[in-house]
Parts: C-alpha cells; structure tokens; sequence
C-alpha cells in the first residue's frame, strides 16, 4: 500500500511538473524574446519550467528561460519546424536539473544547467548546430 501511495504521489508531482502550457495564439514566439537580442539568429526557447521536488515535499519552481544562436538558416528553419520537440527535449533537461542535481536553498548552478541543455541542442539538431544563451534562471520558494 505504501510503495502504492508513493508511486501516486510521484506521478502527482510529475504530471504538475508537466502539465501542458496555456493555449498560445497562432504565433507562439515570446514577444519579449527579442527584446534580448536583434539578431535574427536568434532562436527563443521560453517557458522551461520545472518543480523542485524533494521527497514528497514542492520546494518551488525553476524557471529557465533561453534561446539558441543558429547561425545556419537551414538549421533555423529545422529549428522552428520541430520547435514543439526541442522545447520538450529542453523542459526535461531543466526537470532532470530541478529534481536530481539542484540543490535547495543555492544557486542554481548555470554552468551545468547551460551544459545540459547545450548537449540537448547537440543531440537535436546536430552538433556545432546551435549554442544555448541563457537569458534568466529564476527560483521561485513554494
């Protein structure tokens, strides 16, 4: 009954972690993104939300948000087409960061967060492809 009650709990705490965005309009960019930058080789990644769990207790939110520098139009193009899985892909990074590496109470560690996420990029869209800039790492206390 207990490994039962656990197992709920946990796929409580996941589904919250994951629970799918607000419905976007037709044009899904953060206006703000290039506020960040005028390049047109930048590419915004916004909304990477993760909870910070521990246990059976939410100490809060992270919230990452980045872009990528794509100097190829081609990978551009790529990028915008599979947005939807590089987001996905990047939001599980930042999950795995929130729940298995960060500790509470600290900084976040960007150097390793920016890492993973880079190595994310790699694996999706070639290696040498694109290169993640954070823009903002924010904890939020529960």
């Amino acid at each position: 009954m207990r490994k039962f009650l656990a197992l709920l709990l946990a796929a409580a705490v996941a589904d919250r972690a994951a629970a799918a965005p607000p419905p976007a309009s037709k044009d899904e960019t953060d206006p703000q993104a290039k506020r960040i930058t005028g390049s047109d080789n930048y590419v915004p990644t916004f909304g990477l939300r993760a909870s910070i769990a521990r246990g059976f207790k939410v100490h809060g939110v992270l919230a990452v948000d980045a872009g990528l520098d794509v100097p190829k139009e081609q990978t551009r193009k790529l990028a915008a087409a599979i947005r939807p899985r590089l987001i996905s892909a990047m939001r599980d990074a930042v999950m795995n960061y929130a729940s298995l590496t960060y500790v509470v109470g600290e900084r976040p560690d960007i150097e390793i967060l920016a890492a993973r996420l880079q190595k994310v990029a790699d694996t999706v869209l070639g290696k040498g492809e694109a290169r993640v800039a954070l823009a903002s790492v924010i904890v939020f206390d529960a």
